[in-house]
Formats: structure tokens, sequence, C-alpha cells
């Protein structure tokens, strides 16, 4: 696996770099990656485990690899990877590369090898001012739950939303998640609270689905939630159409972060960021 790593790097070569945070690249000298292995003396973990403080941090290696072997034979694979310098989609790219590369001992083959002159295309822009705090820099504690819907529950689920139209799986699970959300927020503050729901978008700039829940304005039902969804997601990928060229995006993105920006500021809304990774096949990837 290391030098299959290795023959995966030639083609992803800036994730073998180093990220210069104070000027916004990644300066590449073949310096590599962090690779190590690790033996457990343990069984394989049926439970979410949250980033311990004492994790070593890698920064500013972009990528790092640990090979976790596990007394009772099993064995995981962890890549943390900057997410300043590569999205989900790109991270999924790098997996099945690696793995064809593992399996074949190329990754040409089988993997369409990414471009990195997007530049021209997205340039890069300065959005400092648009920096929205995360969790840990409000000294918030974490925490992380794991609740599991079944095919057919989520098959009822979208029986339940089809009379307005047909949906996907996602929208119908961001509904319910979403609904749990407000109405948790409702007991915690007495009373029914605005909400801000931001979706990533599968687009390689920053620019994400914006709903908003608004007391004034919207039912809290399931159905209700789905199709305010539903019309966001299609305003957006319309807006998106519309789109000329770089400077087009560059403003959408502005725009809807502004947005986000703005709204937290107030202290009035509550702000939900959903991601999802459905459609992205990461348990089709085989190292052979």
């Amino acid at each position: 696996m290391e030098n299959s790593l290795s023959e995966t790097l030639i083609t992803f070569y800036p994730l073998a770099g180093r990220f210069i945070e104070d000027r916004n690249f990644v300066d590449f000298n073949d310096q590599g990656a962090e690779y190590l292995i690790a033996q457990l003396e343990a069984e394989l973990w049926n439970r979410f485990i949250l980033f311990a403080k004492e994790v070593v941090a890698f920064s500013p290696t972009v990528l790092a690899v640990q090979l976790n072997m596990f007394d009772c034979g099993g064995l995981a694979i962890g890549v943390p990877l900057s997410h300043k310098v590569a999205d989900g989609f790109v991270i999924f790219t790098f997996f099945q590369a690696w793995a064809a590369a593992c399996r074949f001992g190329n990754t040409t083959e089988v993997v369409t090898c990414p471009s990195f002159k997007m530049g021209s295309l997205l340039p890069a822009r300065d959005t400092d001012k648009l920096k929205i705090l995360v969790p840990e820099e409000y000294g918030v504690t974490m925490v992380t739950k794991r609740f599991v819907f079944d095919e057919l529950a989520i098959s009822t689920l979208k029986a339940k939303a089809k009379a307005i139209g047909e949906v996907s799986r996602v929208v119908v699970m961001t509904a319910v998640l979403w609904k749990a959300r407000i109405l948790a927020v409702q007991a915690k503050h007495g009373l029914l609270w605005p909400s801000l729901l931001n979706i990533s978008y599968n687009l390689q700039g920053k620019t994400g689905v914006i709903a908003q829940f608004k007391t004034s304005e919207c039912k809290l039902d399931f159905n209700d939630l789905v199709a305010l969804l539903g019309n966001s997601i299609r305003e957006t990928a319309a807006d998106c159409l519309k789109t000329e060229d770089a400077d087009d995006l560059f403003t959408l993105m502005i725009s809807s972060m502004t947005e986000i920006h703005e709204i937290l500021e107030k202290n009035e809304t509550d702000i939900c960021v959903f991601t999802s990774v459905c459609g992205f096949p990461y348990y089709e990837v085989d190292f052979g």
C-alpha cells in the first residue's frame, strides 16, 4: 500500500505538498505525505470516536495516512486531508486512484486523472472578510450522534412526501433532521425560532443551498420542509446555470456567504449546516 500511495501521489502531486497558511497556496517540493502504521491491541469499535485533543496535527502537511491493523484481523485506513486544499469529490477520486494503483500497479487505466489547471476557470479569491467561526472557536462542546434509518423507513418517508412531487432520499432525510433540530431549539428557548439551513452543493466553488424556515411564513410540517428544501435546491441550481464566468460564480458564492454571515451576527436565527456523501460510492473502493 505504501508503494501504491507513492505512485498515486505522482498524479495527485498537490497532496504531497505543504499548505502555506498566510499565502493560501500549496508549496510542492516533493516533500511527500505522512504515512504511519499502527498495530492496535483492540477489536474494531462499532461506535463513533470524537476527535481527541491529543491527536497529532499534521499541518502544514496536506495529506496523512494511517494504516491501522487490529488484533482481530481487521484493517482500517485513516486519511485526514486538508479541506483547504481538497473537497469530498477530490478525496473520493484520490481513493479510487490509490485503490487502482494498489490492485493494478497504475492509476491511468482505471481512473481519469484530475486536472490541476482549474485556476484559470475558478481563480483563487480573497474571502478573509467572510470567515465564519467554527464551534471550536466558540469553546462549544461538540457531540456526535449516530441514527440509522433503514431502507423501509426511507421509502416510507419518500412515499409520504410524494404528494409534492418526486424527491430524493437526501431531501427527505434532511427535512426529518431539520425538523428535529427546530423542535430541539424550541424546547431549549421556549419558543419557535427561525432556522437557516445550509447544504453543501456539489460544485468546485463554495456555493451552498440556503433554505430558511421563518416562523411567520412557514409551517413546521414535514411536507412543507421538504417542499422548502426542494425549491431552494432548484433555485440554486438554476442560479448556477445562469453564471457565465468565474466572476458570476464568485458573486453567487459571496452572496450566499454574506447572507449567512449577516444572519449569524444577529444571533436571532438557528444555523444548521448539512452535508451528504450520498452518490459517492466510497464503499466500492477496493484495494484488492
